[in-house]
């Protein structure tokens, strides 16, 4: 048996390759899987020894897939079996490996809210978008998507809109899927665990043709079913809330008429229904019914206590067609998608056990994607020090979107104090919504080990909303309160430039410069005066080096980074309308990042991140009036570190042993502009496994030391701006795993 340590490019993680037959070994070899792009990868500059960490691959640059030390920008790959080894199943767990990136959710999935480097979104359009094979989730209700099937995940920090256009001013995420095989193969896995927990994932692909004709088609499924009880009970019903339920399937067929042409046809669709939100007072409050205290999270956590308990459904469908060609000296890549989402949501909007408000949410959404580039494919070898190869890349994309938004609170009785009276306030919308981008890329070899590239894209985006508010009584009569029928344009020339000096080949040097961008738009719910909302800018600068050390099995990765923020768009919430986005004035962050991986022999990999990061309001002013000039960014932890070790060790017979140990550590960061609520935290996993020929088991514990704390909350009392709801990040889970492979 022999074992490789596959670096992703943040070199957070380790992975041990077993290459114990075949089918085990492809995962580990995505240039391999490539069909696409036949041409072969430039070999090292030098053999590397047996147990050095192999090249990693990515696409990031859409130039093909490239080692991940030659691009001169921060990049996390997170293969497949990385994220199993890990038990990473959501972005939310993936993200933990990435330093400086945090990514919160509430308990349906149906929300989760990427942050990079300090730079995110808690409401509207993303500031770190999602992709599925480069496919943009227009909505942060598609960030959290299955896991099953994927062949990596790839994440870019700091902006990347030049290449990757709308919504990635502080980063992307792209969900990366396993491409169909021209050979039978299949895997099962069935997880089981505390809260009742299943999680059955399956997947299987080989060629489609008939005895004796070439193979030139080939088709996979996979599909995973995920159900869990709820870590909350409702003391007023003795209920549990935020349960989970949910079906995922995708199915993909690849056609390769000949050695130029490759086509795949991708579908996905997805059937969630959650449970209701778990928000609760995090701090003791006193009951308007007793007048006695009522202890809140963090005095008694996983408990709530309110009248009403609501839901979440999610509903999504997915097609992609992608096309690839390759001529002579250029490649030529056209992706075409179709997606819809509808959402149907619940909750009690009081946060309590009195029956005063409950808030109802209808959103859908249908949006056509297309993008089609050309690009070189020559030799270009940035290890070649006498080499002065130029590379070039130029494309096109466009979007258009229909979404149709409604949320209504109904307000069951009056509540003088708050000047409410009893009804339902609804607003409803229609927004539209299309976009077009031109984008180029160069970069150029000047000999010295000396690498020049630039970048440009010019972004155009049109939106249209039609938004009307009404107030019903309780004996059914309507009145309007008022409308919005806007329309509005944006445009930014983004650039982004890059200079890398490679002095040896363990070494590379990098200075980046970026701008970014994301386009303005409208709420659907907001108080009187901000019913829109405008762009936000940053310009972000960073220098770095990646480096390789004791013959490859050492590697260490540092960058500095500061960004500069100009009207930044930020979550803020009013008890009677709710949540909206808001323009902050300006802002800054710095910070650096540091990133080691270290083979200690063949058994034993090492590993960790640092993350640190200082931002700052330079000037806003927040919902209730507060000055907030000189406070923390919300959702930016001082800190984030992941330390952990893996351990793989040979048995009598055809068996193998491994045992692995994560830690995380998310430093102070606040929920709010004036630093007013905040959280820390400490996470540990730990799992063991045994693998026999294609069978694996594994026992893990996530959370090991069942640390509780809030990972998100909001500020809900607009008496008392110190008063925040939110909700338990998952506590203490443990199970058993059991994956077959054909």
């Amino acid at each position: 048996m022999q074992r490789h340590l596959i670096t992703f490019p943040s070199l957070a993680l380790a992975v041990i390759a077993q290459e114990q037959a075949p089918e085990a070994a492809a995962p580990a070899a995505p240039a391999a899987a490539e069909k696409q792009d036949p041409k072969p990868t430039p070999p090292p500059a030098k053999p590397k020894p047996i147990n050095a960490p192999a090249q990693v691959m990515v696409t990031a640059e859409k130039w093909g897939a490239r080692p991940v030390e030659e691009l001169p920008r921060s990049i996390s790959s997170l293969s497949e079996r990385l994220l199993r080894d890990a038990g990473a199943q959501s972005i939310e767990d993936a993200a933990r490996f990435v330093p400086n990136t945090l990514v919160t959710g509430f308990s349906a999935r149906r929300l989760s809210f990427p942050y990079v480097r300090g730079v995110g979104s808690g409401l509207g359009d993303p500031a770190v978008a999602t992709f599925v094979d480069d496919v943009p989730q227009m909505s942060v209700s598609n960030t959290n998507l299955s896991f099953v099937g994927l062949d990596r995940v790839e994440v870019l920090r700091g902006p990347s809109g030049a290449l990757w256009g709308r919504n990635t001013i502080g980063g992307a995420i792209n969900l990366i899927t396993k491409k169909p095989d021209f050979r039978h193969t299949a895997d099962m896995s069935a997880t089981l665990g505390n809260f009742s927990s299943q999680l059955l994932q399956v997947r299987a692909s080989g060629p489609v043709s008939t005895p004796g004709a070439s193979d030139t088609l080939a088709a996979s499924f996979s599909a995973s079913y995920d159900r869990r009880d709820g870590y909350t009970e409702n003391d007023f019903t003795g209920n549990d809330v935020d349960y989970r339920d949910s079906t995922f399937a995708r199915t993909q067929l690849l056609w390769t008429p000949d050695d130029r042409n490759t086509v795949r046809i991708i579908f996905h669709g997805e059937h969630t229904r959650d449970g209701g939100f778990v928000l609760s007072n995090l701090g003791t409050s006193i009951s308007p019914l007793t007048g006695q205290p009522v202890p809140g999270l963090r005095e008694n956590p996983y408990r709530i206590n309110q009248d009403f308990e609501g839901g979440t459904n999610r509903d999504t469908l997915a097609g992609s067609l992608i096309w690839n060609h390759e001529s002579d000296g250029y490649d030529i890549t056209s992706i075409t998608s179709m997606q819809s989402w509808e959402i149907d949501e619940t909750a009690d909007f009081d946060f309590s056990a009195l029956d005063l408000v409950r808030r109802f949410t209808e959103e859908e959404e249908t949006y056509v994607y297309q993008e089609l580039r050309a690009g070189s494919n020559g030799d270009y070898d940035p290890s070649d020090r006498a080499s002065t190869d130029m590379r070039w890349l130029v494309g096109l994309s466009g979007f258009y979107s229909d979404e149709e938004r409604s949320a209504a609170n109904d307000f069951r009785q009056p509540i003088p104090a708050a000047g409410v009276v009893a009804g339902t306030d609804s607003s409803a919308g229609e927004f539209r919504s299309w976009s077009v981008s031109l984008f180029g890329q160069v970069s150029k070899l000047l000999g010295n080990g000396v690498e020049v590239s630039g970048a440009l894209r010019y972004d155009y985006e049109d939106k249209k909303a039609d938004i009307s508010r009404t107030f019903t009584d309780p004996n059914g009569q309507s009145a309007l309160l008022g409308s919005v029928n806007d329309y509005r344009t944006f445009s930014r020339l983004l650039p982004r430039a890059s200079v890398a000096f490679r002095p040896n080949d363990e070494v590379t040097h990098y200075l980046t410069i970026a701008r970014g961008f994301k386009a303005g738009g409208f709420n659907l719910t907001a108080p009187s005066g901000q019913q829109s909302f405008g762009t936000e800018n940053s310009w972000t600068y960073e220098a770095g080096v990646k480096s390789r050390w004791l013959d490859d099995r050492l590697q260490v990765n540092a960058a500095l980074f500061w960004i500069d923020w100009e009207d930044m768009q930020l979550s803020q919430f009013d008890p009677a309308a709710g949540g909206y986005v808001s323009n902050a004035g300006e802002s800054t962050s710095r910070g650096l990042e540091l990133e080691v991986v270290h083979e200690v022999n063949d058994e034993l990999q090492l590993f960790g991140t640092a993350g640190y990061l200082d931002t700052e309001f330079d000037r806003f002013t927040d919902q209730y009036g507060q000055d907030a000039a000189g406070k923390s960014l919300p959702f930016a932890p001082d800190w984030t570190v992941g330390l952990g070790a893996q351990y793989d060790y040979e048995l009598p017979g055809d068996y193998a042993a491994f045992a692995r140990l994560d830690y995380f550590h998310v430093g102070q960061f606040y929920y709010d502009a004036g630093n007013l609520g905040g959280e820390q935290y400490d996470l540990t996993n730990l799992r063991v496994g045994l693998n026999y020929q294609n069978w694996r088991a594994d026992l893990f514990v996530q959370n090991a030391f069942d640390e509780e704390y809030v990972a998100i909350a909001f500020q809900a009392n607009p008496g008392d701006p110190t008063q925040f709801v939110g909700q338990n990040g998952a506590p203490r889970t443990f199970g058993l795993s059991v994956r077959v492979t054909f």
